[in-house]
């Protein structure tokens, strides 16, 4: 049974990988990360010419798997009598827990759009990929910002 000192250990490890992976940025048009702020950025007119949905995926660190192999280990080494059978569930629990820490670190998922744009200066061709929430439609004459992220946002007439 595990003691009260290794559901601490597990109750703060649980936290400190919840706490990472709410910390992926999904940056989109209308939302920009910290350290963007006061940055100059270099700005085009575009035209969208298509757009396709797509699951931006998070970036996996490996940092989930890690957190929950440590704290696997931790609460399976506390069942069993033997030396033997808390190694044994030590690694048991070691590899469930990092298959839960890479699930959690795995779920930031983010829906968005690829959408194909033409440089109206130089009539070039680009993707930016960007969380949305609704597409900007075909024809949409869009702001093209090249700053510490390419994005897109439709220009307001």
């Amino acid at each position: 049974m595990p003691n009260a000192t290794s559901i601490r250990v597990i109750t703060l490890l649980s936290l400190a990988l919840c706490g990472l992976t709410a910390c992926a940025d999904t940056p989109g048009q209308d939302r920009y990360v910290a350290y963007e702020a006061g940055q100059a950025a270099h700005v085009e007119e575009g035209e969208v010419l298509s757009f396709r949905p797509v699951t931006i995926g998070a970036d996996n660190s490996g940092t989930g798997a890690v957190v929950g192999g440590v704290g696997g280990a931790v609460v399976g080494s506390q069942f069993g009598g033997r030396r033997q059978d808390r190694v044994a569930s030590g690694v048991v629990g070691a590899v469930a827990g990092a298959l839960l820490g890479n699930a959690i670190e795995k779920g930031n998922e983010a829906k968005g759009y690829a959408y194909t744009v033409r440089v109206l200066r130089t009539k070039e061709l680009i993707e930016v990929v960007q969380p949305d929430a609704s597409p900007i439609p075909n024809g949409q004459h869009v702001s093209i910002i090249y700053g510490s992220r390419v994005r897109i946002a439709p220009l307001r007439n």
